[in-house]
């Protein structure tokens, strides 16, 4: 940002011209947004830390101002670095003054550094003191657009009305504004007297201060203070506002303790123990309306192997793995960490690399198909992979309607919902959030919630990572439970496990105990208690035997040495290989290797459920998201309303006839279009983000297409920006009088404004599904919005910006919108007849005495009598019959970040998952 800027404004002359003075001033704007905004990318990061502060407060590790003071001086190199390659880069780079021996730059440094030790107390106050990222993201659109508005730029001083000259007083932007135009014109670059200028045509500032320095004219016509005592004051005023946002920042981290889970008061009222009836489960697992398609599932010398970034070495972490799952088998894979979820990734084709798997995968003694496997599997995921604004019972609904077989009635479909929401002990959850379900303490509801998903799919074959942890024994009893019951009803269940116990294996079909490099040790039958397993070890020679107080579970993992403190010295995997329980494996698993044996082939290449079918439940389930999501939807609706009022009370009724008024209006509409803009991006990218694991797991199970999520969220997004933009025009329209010659021009620019929010909304978006983590898309959104205010046409024109970046003027959004809102706000037509009637009557673009009948109004302070749309059009370069192309470019634009959204959906890096 600082090398697009410096080569933007690049080597101004400091020659007597108003022009070139305005581009400094530009700078100094631009300057001090840019440092402010580029803090709030720190939002999510420093959000997601309060609750590791939390816990090291409660365990009173230090305390809160030990924290802060660590916070405040370990940023403190970050920005001294940001500001110093900042400072260096764009003053030099723009030619700004080096006379009186180069002490302005220093000024100019100090200001920078306290500019942006302000934006980073203010974003560290909002991390730790508001709520979510929702709340925070209005507030802090609130609080930019007061601090914009009252910078000196837009609104001059004196033009500031008198219920908000306070804000005026209090803004840190606008103090560290006048103390860069005071530095910079105070300077001896500046030093020449008015009346000493040739062509005061190119100083108007200069009329009637002929005894004045040039700068000093300037910055009294920009009614800024002039007196170098302001520069101190400026500094002082910063520093106060850097001390006192971390007063706030102490205040909220020693009283405010912000809950990361709000469990509802229904969720709280029903889990109980009496809510487990083991014969209710049962009774629904035998009376499922769907049956699976019956498969065996067989493996036959399985290898995985990694390549590890930056070197050439491929450890392997599973290594000639064999075994199979039949219909009602329940097989726990248990021991080495990594051995064992490689073998469940490899078995279900998720999160793995196809080109690294060595051996062979049968189903009914096929070759696995994955496009065809992945339609009669379930793949249970974490929690965070469910919409969390959907009820459990549409979450498990919206499953089976996408993917339960089609031949069967919808009232089929919904007793087989009801069915699997009883076996899952979820019936009297049904109309329970899934944000609720999620909690610090049980997780054995979510995980139910996981299952169920799956299971209404009717899968074959269950797949779950590790489904008893965290879980009480009790919990993790019954979930072991519940899944033994839906082994019964035909599926095969394969699941990874840590040291279950001795009641939890008796309810398992068949155990694979793995050690270190994914070698297997014991794959076989479990008996009541694990006799089996404890069995086939105690009979291997100079094997120890189970301790009585032991579980099974440990005694075998500890025997084949995956504790790190201590190292097995036999060799059970070859122990293992010798047995007669491997020679009886390979003998069934050449039998399961003939095909057709257990079954026929598995030819599914499709979901049954028709493209309008999910279509439809698609946009349903979108709109639900959107609608329950309060802070987001109606936080929105909340900032355009609150924006508007701002906007409408501080240019309330200015005169567009005066140069002041004139130039008022114009910031005003292009100051609701960043601000409010802006505000809609930065708070789209955590809702993006937070469903990312909903979209890999939808994805990976082709549940969806992304096209038809991506057109489901366009048709949830543009209402809420319809309706809000509507409100907000409809204030701040009345309230500043422009725009309102007629029903077509109310409509134009409502629309116009929709287009554009809609455009940056997408980007935020965009920048959200490419961008690894939140901070990455929170950071680009204020260096994407920071070039679109450089070249606008605003605060540098059309005229001034260089060949070599008038390419980032035409591919520019905010340009057009601004061009289109702009003439229609002070478009009037002069060539009707009672004006210059098509230029017959020239003599009333200078006399108002020639067309006295003309209602277009007249600049009343410029002395020539020029009309306010010729004015305002000669400065900004607008033309009115452009506003069908800037309503078509606005279009394309919206459409290009929603194609780009969809290309990051299918070819960004971490949203590649089969």
């Amino acid at each position: 940002m600082s090398l697009f800027l410096g080569f933007l404004l690049f080597r101004i002359d400091n020659r007597p011209d108003q022009r070139y003075m305005n581009l400094f001033r530009s700078g100094f704007f631009v300057s001090v947004i840019n440092m402010t905004m580029f803090n709030v990318g720190q939002l999510p990061a420093l959000m997601s830390e309060r609750y590791i502060y939390y816990k090291q407060k409660g365990a009173h590790f230090y305390r809160p101002i030990s924290f802060l003071l660590g916070k405040i001086i370990g940023g403190l190199p970050f920005t001294l670095c940001e500001t110093t390659v900042w400072s260096i880069l764009v003053y030099f780079l723009t030619n700004m003054t080096t006379s009186d021996g180069g002490w302005h730059f220093f000024v100019y440094y100090a200001v920078i550094v306290l500019t942006a030790l302000n934006g980073s107390s203010m974003v560290r106050f909002l991390g730790f003191s508001v709520t979510n990222l929702d709340k925070a993201g209005m507030l802090i659109g609130i609080m930019v657009t007061l601090f914009i508005l009252f910078a000196g730029f837009l609104i001059p001083r004196l033009q500031v009305p008198k219920y908000w000259i306070w804000v005026f007083y209090l803004n840190p932007l606008q103090w560290a504004i006048t103390a860069l135009v005071i530095n910079e014109y105070n300077s001896g670059a500046y030093s020449l007297l008015c009346r000493d200028i040739p062509n005061l045509a190119l100083l108007p500032q200069c009329n009637g201060r002929g005894d004045q320095t040039i700068g000093h004219a300037y910055l009294a016509r920009g009614q800024f203070f002039i007196s170098r005592v302001w520069i101190v004051i400026s500094i002082l005023m910063l520093l106060a506002w850097v001390v006192v946002w971390n007063l706030l920042t102490y205040f909220a981290l020693k009283t405010i303790q912000h809950h990361r889970i709000l469990r509802t008061t229904k969720y709280q009222n029903v889990i109980s123990s009496e809510d487990i009836r083991m014969k209710d489960i049962e009774h629904a697992s035998k009376h499922l309306t769907h049956t699976p398609i019956p498969v065996t599932l067989s493996w036959h010398e399985l290898s995985y192997d990694i390549m590890i970034p930056g070197s050439n070495k491929r450890p392997t972490i599973l290594k000639v793995d064999s075994g199979w799952g039949e219909p009602c088998d329940m097989v726990a894979i248990l021991g080495d960490a990594e051995g064992k979820t490689a073998l469940l990734n490899c078995l279900a084709g998720r999160k793995i690399l196809n080109e690294n798997i060595e051996g062979q995968i049968l189903v009914n003694g096929y070759p696995k198909v994955q496009k065809s496997f992945r339609h009669i599997m379930g793949y249970v995921d974490k929690i965070e992979a469910y919409a969390p604004y959907l009820t459990v019972h549409e979450t498990v609904a919206y499953s089976a309607a996408l993917r339960l077989q089609q031949s069967s009635s919808k009232d089929m479909q919904a007793q087989f919902v009801k069915e699997v929401l009883e076996l899952t002990e979820l019936a009297h959850l049904q109309n329970t959030l899934v944000a609720s379900l999620i909690n610090d303490v049980t997780f054995d509801q979510e995980r139910r919630l996981a299952i169920a998903t799956e299971l209404v799919a009717n899968p074959s074959v269950l797949f779950l990572e590790n489904p008893t942890k965290s879980l009480d024994s009790s919990s993790a009893n019954n979930i072991v439970k519940c899944l033994q019951q839906i082994a019964n009803s035909g599926r095969i269940v394969i699941m990874t496990m840590n040291y279950p116990s001795q009641r939890i294996l008796s309810m398992l079909t068949r155990v694979k105990i793995l050690k270190g490099g994914g070698q297997t040790v014991y794959f076989g039958p479990v008996g009541a208690n694990g006799d089996l397993i404890r069995t086939y070890f105690e009979t291997i020679p100079g094997t120890p035997l189970c301790p009585p107080n032991k579980s099974v579970s440990a005694y075998a993992i500890d025997l084949i040495g995956d504790n790190p403190f201590r190292k097995s010295e036999k060799d059970y995997a070859f122990e293992y290989q010798a047995s007669e329980l491997a020679l009886k494996n390979h003998i069934h698993l050449q039998q399961l290797r003939k095909p057709g044996r257990n079954g026929e082939e598995v030819k599914i290449h499709r979901y049954e459920a028709s493209f309008w079918r999910v279509f439809l439940e698609t946009i349903i389930s979108v709109q639900h998201q959107y609608w329950r999501n309060v802070n987001y939807s109606l936080g929105r609706v909340f900032a355009f309303l609150i924006t508007a009022v701002i906007l409408g009370s501080v240019f309330y009724n200015l005169d567009m006839t005066t140069t002041a008024g004139l130039n008022s209006l114009s910031g005003a509409i292009f100051i609701s279009c960043v601000l409010v803009g802006i505000t809609n991006a930065q708070n789209a990218i955590p809702q993006v983000i937070q469903l990312r694991a909903v979209h890999l797991r939808e994805r990976a199970v082709h549940q969806s297409s992304v096209l038809i999520y991506n057109i489901a969220d366009i048709l949830a997004e543009i209402p809420y920006l319809m309706v809000s933009n509507l409100l907000f025009c409809g204030i701040f329209l009345s309230m500043t009088q422009i725009a309102n010659g007629s029903a077509s021009d109310v409509f134009k620019y409502w629309f116009i404004s929709l287009e554009f929010y809609a455009t940056i909304t997408f980007l935020g978006s965009f920048l959200a599904v490419v961008s690894p983590k939140p901070v990455v898309a929170s950071v680009l959104v204020p260096i994407i919005v920071g070039i679109w205010i450089s070249t606008a046409g605003l605060t540098v024109p059309r005229s001034m910006i260089t060949d070599t970046f008038i390419w980032v003027f035409w591919t520019n959004p905010l340009q057009y919108a601004l061009d289109g809102l702009t003439s229609i706000a002070f478009y009037c037509d002069l060539d009707k007849p009672l004006c210059l009637d098509s230029n017959r009557n020239p003599q009333c673009e200078k006399n108002p005495a020639a067309c006295p009948s003309c209602d277009c109004p007249r600049m009343s302070d410029t002395g020539n009598n020029i009309f306010v749309w010729r004015q305002v059009s000669n400065i900004r370069s607008l033309n009115y019959s452009r506003i069908h192309y800037d309503m078509i470019a606005l279009l394309l634009f919206a459409i290009l970040f929603r194609i780009l959204t969809l290309l990051a959906f299918r070819f960004t890096r971490h949203y590649k998952r089969t």
